[in-house]
């Protein structure tokens, strides 16, 4: 199976191959069983059984959360909230505070994955229009468009239009309030060469934390699609729009989850003091538009060469929503009163009848304690009863237009197969936060439409182009694969209030060099080594605070080691890799000081990045495949890594590894010391799962297994830290399929998911500093009934 002679013109064929054929069968995909493609790199494909683990609701992330060395941790069963989302790979993450981890759509960039401005897969795919996902772990392909990739990619594939017209309906009803509502309408071929397809959804969930008022998610999404086959140029064009708002989830510390297991502190029933309503949960939302289109140009120059340019654009806007206790009295640098830019002079909870601020009598000695020590200031016990409690509605817009390109070209030269591309892309990103007054907090959150303060407004622009050249030369059995690529990065920011652009940073890299051996030791077995420089660009994140020392901060690089083997049979598929990586210059933000132990609403431009040195990861990784019977097929997956920190955590070290002093001469509390495990990084994982396919009735068992995790540091002296307890989580799925052919029926399909069975009670994915994480979903159970005209 592995014994190729020549990759590229083979990938050519398939190309043309998918193109032309549009998985129309789609019964022919689910028979193929893979593992890996043969790269000289660590990769997975997803199986088709791990889409039918998954409710449809579910969003297009969870069906990769088996692959080995892979951790996908979201708010609830059904991806109702990107606030809370967290994914791992190999020591590397992407979460609220980094974006380590290459994401792309059929090759497309996302545009970032970070909660403000990116987009990750789930906003621009239907788990019924995904066909499959490719995985680099550590390395990724040499093509792949991605500012973040580290420590490897994915890229979502969508499926093709079908040969055959047809209209798909299906309904979804679960835990939770959820209910979903899909449509697609397939063409077949029209104008002999062409197929298209569009699809609508509607999704609606609850929280499943608490009851009554107590928000969710609401998504609409549509997709179009369409293929169009000439004698040597295939034409692809692809539009998605995804309208979504989501209620966060909160995150909370072990001895928060010790003391209810079920609760992330935020609250469902309005009451009218503003210490306790700033948790209510329908105020800590994300409301988010993103519209991605491309169309893609395959162009067979000849049998041996082919031509790929895909230009594309996308939209992305929205805002992100708070509810502070409290109104502002933001100044100009004069002092004077002001509604845009400036600072905050102070803050108040309580007025008097005509709106006046008040303060808290002096001799009041009640404070109120939950969800933090707020002391007297927002106690309504400190104010006369005519107190009037004030609170603010603060809204995060975010705004961003991506144009770009893609471009391919490969052929076949003798022994040589040679790749080489390009990458550009123009980013214009806007970012602007206003203060809000709500109109009376005793009675609920409805706020004033006209915001009281802007506090601020930037515009980022951002220039990305990639080059890249790749030869890879078959001798014997042996394949050689050499690569070299570089990214050339620009930013620059707007400061609108202050008129002020800031000097352009380059974020350049090196010239990354990659290369690869694969060995064809027989028929179904090869041997791979691979070695590649990674790199991820200064984001334009760091631009946004005021304090960062932009001639300080380098890019992050990573240099990752792969060995591995691939072994293929009539019934076992199995690929076992071992690794090493070297993180370079790791980015982090730095918070300013504050005087409060909650949370710092008008942190606005304060604090800053800085460089926390870099990570050294070791690992193993297995997946394996076997075909029982004809029936019954098992799987497996076991991932063992291990990551410490290489360096002192600067913030809290001088250069001699002496821990510095804060400005009342205490030690810095530091995050972390050389040779110190990662925060929130698991050491073990494990997947079994098994399938059971008989004539038109399925059913499927998974269960994984995460081990423990370490988080921040408990007491500095005995360097004693916290530690998240590990957890299995067991899913089951059936589902009954049938041609019926009755009527205006072509065939109908019942799919049953339940994920956590036995309802287990854990904490999920951290917020990457190691003291909260997200609780994990509880048992969620989903009934999908779909039917094809």
């Amino acid at each position: 199976m592995f014994a190729l002679k020549n990759r590229s013109l083979l990938n050519m064929s398939i190309a043309m191959a998918i193109s032309t054929s549009s998985y129309a069968n789609d019964s022919t995909i689910e028979e193929v069983t893979v593992v890996a493609k043969p790269t000289s790199y660590a990769n997975s494909v997803i199986e088709p059984s791990m889409l039918e683990q998954q409710s449809s609701v579910s969003s297009v992330l969870a069906v990769i959360d088996n692959l080995p060395g892979i951790s996908i941790n979201e708010g609830d069963a059904f991806g109702g909230d990107d606030w809370s989302t967290t994914i791992t790979m190999r020591g590397f993450s992407i979460d609220g505070n980094q974006q380590q981890l290459g994401m792309t759509i059929d090759g497309i960039p996302n545009g970032g994955s970070n909660y403000g401005g990116g987009a990750k897969a789930n906003r621009y795919l239907d788990s019924e229009n995904l066909a499959t996902v490719e995985v680099g772990q550590g390395t990724s392909d040499i093509a792949s468009a991605s500012l973040e990739a580290l420590g490897g990619t994915f890229n979502f594939v969508s499926k093709d239009p079908s040969l055959e017209k047809g209209t798909t309906f299906a309904y979804t009803t679960g835990d939770h309030d959820a209910s979903r509502y899909y449509f697609k309408h397939e063409t077949g071929t029209v104008l002999n060469n062409t197929q298209a397809y569009v699809s609508y959804s509607q999704t609606d969930t609850s929280r499943w934390i608490g009851d009554g008022s107590n928000g969710g998610k609401d998504n609409q999404h549509v997709e179009a699609k369409f293929v169009s086959n000439f004698e040597q140029l295939t034409i692809t064009g692809r539009v998605s729009y995804d309208d979504v708002s989501e209620t966060n989830y909160n995150s909370v510390s072990l001895s928060q989850f010790a003391q209810n297991p079920d609760w992330d502190h935020l609250t469902w029933n309005w009451t009218g003091v503003p210490h306790f309503d700033q948790m209510f949960a329908e105020g800590w939302g994300t409301h988010r538009e993103n519209t991605l289109g491309y169309i893609k140009f395959d162009y067979a120059i000849s049998p041996t060469s082919l031509l790929t340019i895909s230009p594309y654009y996308h939209k992305n806007s929205g805002r992100g929503d708070w509810i502070p206790p409290y109104l502002t009295s933001p100044v100009d640098q004069q002092g004077n009163a002001t509604t845009e830019g400036g600072s905050n002079a102070g803050s108040y909870g309580f007025t008097d009848s005509q709106g006046n601020p008040l303060s808290p009598d002096a001799n009041c000695t009640d404070t109120l304690s939950w969800p933090w020590d707020s002391g007297t200031a927002l106690n309504p016990a400190c104010y006369p009863d005519s107190a009037i409690p004030v609170m603010s509605y603060r809204h995060t817009h975010y705004d961003k237009d991506r144009l770009g390109v893609t471009g391919n070209y490969q052929f076949t030269l003798a022994n040589h197969d040679i790749e080489a591309g390009f990458w550009f892309e123009q980013t214009e990103r806007d970012e602007s936060r206003d203060w809000h007054k709500v109109i009376d907090a005793r009675i609920y959150h409805h706020f004033d439409s006209t915001p009281y303060w802007t506090q601020y407004k930037n515009t980022f622009d951002t220039d990305t182009f990639k080059w890249y050249l790749q030869d890879s030369m078959v001798l014997g059995d042996f394949t050689v694969n050499l690569g070299v690529k570089q990214y050339l990065v620009e930013l620059q920011k707007y400061d609108h209030f202050n008129d002020i652009s800031s000097d352009k940073v380059d974020s350049d890299s090196d010239v990354l060099f990659s290369g690869g051996l694969l060995y064809q030791l027989n028929n179904s077995t090869e041997l791979f080594a691979s070695y590649s420089e990674n790199f991820a660009a200064i984001k334009d994140t760091v631009l946004e605070r005021d304090s960062s020392t932009l001639t300080e901060i380098e890019p992050e690089t990573a240099e990752n080691i792969d060995f591995g083997v691939r072994y293929k049979a009539d019934r076992l598929s199995l690929t076992a890799t071992a690794y090493a990586i070297a993180f370079d210059n790791r980015i982090t933000f730095i918070a300013p000081g504050s005087g409060t132990d909650g949370i710092d609403y008008t942190i606005g431009t304060n604090g800053s990045y800085i460089n926390v040195g870099g990570i050294d990861s070791q690992g193993f990784e297995l997946s394996a495949s076997y075909m029982l019977s004809n029936e019954w097929n098992i799987y497996t997956s076991y991932t063992n890594n291990s990551s410490e920190y290489a360096s002192n955590d600067p913030s809290a070290y001088d250069v001699s590894g002496v821990i510095l002093k804060d400005e009342n001469g205490n030690d810095v509390a530091p995050s972390f010391k050389s040779a110190d495990d990662v925060i929130d990084s698991p050491s073990d994982m494990f997947v079994l799962s098994t399938d059971y396919y008989s004539g038109d009735f399925r059913f499927g068992i998974a269960a994984k297994y995460t081990g423990e995790r370490l988080g921040a540091f408990l007491d500095e002296q005995s360097r004693a830290r916290n530690e998240v307890d590990s957890y299995t989580v067991i899913d089951i799925n059936a589902g009954y399929a049938a041609d019926v052919n009755a009527g205006p029926f072509k065939s109908i399909d019942i799919a049953f998911a339940v994920t956590n069975v036995t309802d287990k009670r854990y904490l999920a994915g951290g917020t990457g500093n190691g003291s909260t994480y997200y609780i994990g979903a509880p048992r969620t159970a989903a009934l999908t009934f779909t039917a094809n005209f």
